[in-house]
Parts: C-alpha cells; sequence; structure tokens
C-alpha cells in the first residue's frame, strides 16, 4: 500500500467556486451556500448566467427583444447573488454568456479552472428528468471538478 502524507482534507482547496443562476429561488439558495463556502474557506466566487438562447425563440415576440429581454433577466439574477457576496467581503465576477445551460456552465467551469460548482435543483421526479431534462443533472454527470447539487427546502 502506498503511503500518503497528510490527508484528503489538506489537499482540497475550493479557491474558485462556479454558481450559475437562473434568477429562480433555487439558484438563490445556491448562491447562498455558495457565499457562505467562499466566505468560511477564503474563495472567489464566480457567477453565471447562461442566456437560452433556443428559449428566445419562445418567448413570442421577436428574437432580438426575446434576447434582451433574457439578458437582462440573467443581470437581475447575478446581480442578486452578487449582492450577498458583496454584503459578506467575498470577491466575486459576474458572467454573461449565451449557449446551452449545462454545456455551457461546464465549458466555463473548465475555463476558469473552478474547484468546485455549486448548482440548485427544483428536485424533479425520474419521469420529468427523461421528459424535460435537468439542467443541474447533465452538470453534476459531466463537470470534472466536485459539484454540489442544493435543493431548497
Amino acid at each position: 500500500m502506498t503511503e500518503r502524507k497528510g490527508t484528503i482534507m489538506q489537499d482540497i482547496k475550493y479557491s474558485k467556486i462556479l454558481v450559475p443562476t437562473d434568477g429562480s429561488d433555487y439558484s438563490y439558495f445556491a448562491g447562498e451556500h455558495a457565499v457562505y463556502l467562499a466566505k468560511e474557506l477564503g474563495s472567489k466566487v464566480y457567477i453565471l448566467n447562461v442566456v437560452n438562447t433556443d428559449m428566445a425563440f419562445r418567448t413570442g415576440i421577436h428574437y432580438s427583444e426575446g434576447l434582451q429581454a433574457l439578458e437582462r433577466s440573467g443581470n437581475e439574477a447575478t446581480s442578486k447573488i452578487r449582492d450577498i457576496c458583496r454584503e459578506n467581503n467575498v470577491e466575486c465576477e459576474e458572467i454573461i454568456m449565451k449557449g446551452a445551460p449545462a454545456d455551457t456552465i461546464i465549458k466555463v467551469a473548465e475555463q476558469l479552472c473552478v474547484n468546485c460548482i455549486v448548482i440548485g435543483s427544483i428536485g424533479m421526479s425520474a419521469i420529468e428528468r427523461v421528459l424535460i431534462g435537468s439542467v443541474s443533472e447533465k452538470v453534476l454527470r459531466h463537470a470534472k471538478c466536485p459539484v454540489m447539487l442544493v435543493r431548497k427546502r
């Protein structure tokens, strides 16, 4: 058996935490958890909103207007978590990107070399996940870093 120096806890450093937000109560609750972790660990929080370009087509208005509305909503969503960071003296950066949410979250996590993703979950049933799909589940399955899934009770 190979001897290890130290413990796993000494090897883990969550210096960069990514918290994706869609503006829902679930993602806000995950944001609170991310800020708490960051404050305790001295980490930086990256607040990500992904403007789902497919949703812009479904808004029922002109595509560019739908996209602008989603971008405004994304800015509001990230600013709420930014405010929590500021209240707790936690360094943060807001990022707004366009694309498919799960794929973009995973891509951004890899590009930023984050140590942990803290993401909210609605807690869908197995049938709902199959029919609708779950961004948090896709991130959980495909991210290369640890993922904390936060459910709002």
